[in-house]
């Protein structure tokens, strides 16, 4: 029980300290840059505080001088994945595309190789921001919904007999069933499907025209 209530104050709390100088600054960075780095080969509960704190390059005793736990560091874990979709999206926007299967296909490849990319942060804030509703309002600067918006626009503006509802119902099909084959492959629901997630993301294409019409 306490540790089910620990894993919820560092949500309800002040996580961690702001840094009012540089120096207290970069050893945030550092802490958060080995985060990242724990994660690509780590799920995030069987990391260790020590193991970061090596990492940065800081003792054990100035982590906890920051932050309360571990947990204190998925808000700028969640700021920097925001980032990185932010900038991932625009670079999306930046392509031409011929037609409607161009675009779709596009965007199928394209968040399969992103998913891909960062398994372990996908993975860590997936789970914990379902465990903590909190953690999705702790970016202030990266608007989620707006950035699905402007993925369904890729598909509304390049083909004007799409609706906006269908548009955003098939950015919903892309990214749900991609983040459930790549993170959970051998789970339900995506054992359902035998194919790997880069044949389903081949295949998914032909699924989104279709009830695109």
């Amino acid at each position: 029980m306490r540790l089910q209530l620990n894993m919820f104050e560092f949500m309800s709390e002040t996580p961690f300290l702001a840094p009012k100088q540089q120096r207290s600054q970069q050893t945030q960075e550092k802490l958060v840059k080995a985060l990242h780095h724990s994660l690509k080969s780590k799920f995030f509960e069987h990391i260790s505080i020590k193991e970061l704190a090596d990492y940065a390059e800081v003792s054990v005793g100035t982590f906890y001088r920051r932050f309360k736990n571990k947990e204190s560091l998925l808000p700028m874990l969640y700021q920097d994945f925001g980032i990185a979709l932010d900038n991932w999206v625009s670079e999306l926007e930046a392509q031409h595309y011929k037609n409607l299967d161009d675009v779709v296909n596009t965007l199928c490849h394209k968040t399969y190789v992103f998913l891909s990319s960062q398994q372990g942060v996908f993975r860590t804030l997936h789970l914990n921001s379902r465990l903590h509703s909190e953690l999705l309002g702790s970016d202030k600067h990266i608007n989620r919904r707006v950035i699905y918006q402007r993925l369904a626009q890729l598909i509304s503006q390049t083909d004007t007999k799409v609706s906006e509802a269908a548009a955003g119902t098939a950015v919903f099909l892309i990214v749900s069933s991609l983040l459930d084959k790549v993170l959970y492959h051998d789970l339900t629901p995506a054992i359902a499907c035998d194919l790997s997630a880069q044949q389903y993301a081949q295949e998914l294409p032909k699924i989104i025209l279709a009830y695109l019409g």
